[in-house]
């Protein structure tokens, strides 16, 4: 039963490595125990979904909800194919459940991905792979160009000059980096992590955003100076950053006020990320942003996470939906409060302090 099995750490350990979702509910559908697994299928953290009804998580619609009431009419260990699962943070997926009685008026509740979504998938894999090695090789050529045009200017510019062109040169480092690793078909999924000031991350993004896109706008910047370095990617963590503030400026742009963005970071130690054996006091580095535009319209917030979906007349849809999967990438979450006043996009980061470092 999920209860005795999640009261050992051998078996939470046992649960915890399995390839495929656990979830333990109790009689009455609320959520007793969650594996990584499960909390990479609903893209939600173990905290945030334990205690919680199904139902806060998933439409009360939802099919999955019809298999577990077939479930515990029939007793015993019960299967499906093909359930479509999907919810505002999670891509619609075809999954193969499995239930079973805990013992206690509860069910075992598991979920793989469903043999033609792994077909599909792995199909889709190899489509884009070809793709983007074709894009990246086109790409880098009048790249290297700019970079090299940027380089014999920086010879003869005034010194007043001399921060846009290197911002020119960063940034197209950057780019080929992205270029060369998304060739590879490594892009977001494979993070490259080192230790990494997020600050410092931040203030290239801005100074990128009011040389270009932001230049009209009002930014804000309120940092914890004792947060100490963490483990990221740091041209993933430019990119999901650049992707929100972009986002927050497009956003505030259509208030009547001037555009303004706020971009704070803090440590939430309250917050745990389980399936990380992190040492010392567990928590989350937070980075948020919010403006000051008219809010997500809410016919769009159980939607902006997902790929290609866009508000925006000439809008891709991608933005967002990359700092999703660069989040997934890295054990993190990223979060959306909304309101009539603004939005706030919170990056969640799991973040673990050293002995001795201040709260």
């Amino acid at each position: 039963m999920i209860s005795a099995l999640d009261a050992t750490a051998h078996s939470s350990r046992i649960l915890d490595a399995l390839p495929f979702a656990v979830i333990g509910l109790s009689r009455r559908d609320f959520i007793t125990f969650v594996n990584p697994a499960a909390e990479a299928l609903f893209a939600r953290s173990a905290p945030l979904m334990r205690g919680r009804a199904l139902t806060d998580l998933l439409a009360e619609d939802a099919p999955l909800f019809d298999f577990i009431a077939r479930a515990r009419r029939e007793g015993g260990v019960v299967s499906a194919r093909g359930i479509r699962l999907a919810s505002p943070h999670i891509t619609p997926t075809d999954i193969d459940p499995s239930a079973a009685s805990d013992g206690e008026d509860g069910l075992v509740l598991t979920m793989s991905l469903s043999r033609s979504a792994q077909d599909e998938s792995a199909a889709e894999v190899t489509a884009v792979a070809q793709v983007a090695r074709m894009l990246g090789h086109e790409v880098k050529n009048p790249l290297a160009g700019i970079v090299g045009a940027a380089q014999l200017l920086a010879r003869k510019a005034r010194d007043d000059q001399q921060a846009l062109l290197s911002l020119i040169r960063e940034e197209g480092a950057r780019i080929e980096r992205i270029v060369d690793r998304f060739a590879a078909f490594e892009t977001f999924f494979a993070p490259r992590a080192r230790a990494v000031n997020v600050h410092v991350v931040i203030d290239s993004v801005i100074g990128l955003a009011k040389a270009s896109f932001g230049a009209g706008s009002r930014f804000e910047l309120q940092y914890d100076p004792s947060l100490p370095e963490i483990d990221v990617d740091p041209d993933h963590l430019h990119e999901a950053c650049l992707n929100i503030v972009k986002n927050a400026v497009e956003a505030a742009s259509q208030g009547p006020s001037r555009p303004r963005v706020c971009v704070t970071t803090r440590y939430r130690a309250g917050f745990r990320f389980a399936g990380r054996d992190l040492p010392g006091a567990r928590g989350a580095l937070e980075i948020s942003v919010s403006d000051n535009g008219p809010g997500v319209p809410e016919t769009a917030v159980s939607r902006i996470f997902e790929p290609f979906y866009t508000t925006k007349s000439s809008g891709a849809g991608v933005g967002l939906a990359v700092v999703s999967e660069i989040m997934s990438a890295h054990g993190g979450f990223v979060v959306l409060d909304n309101s009539p006043g603004g939005a706030c996009l919170r990056l969640l980061f799991p973040f673990a302090r050293k002995k001795g470092a201040n709260p």
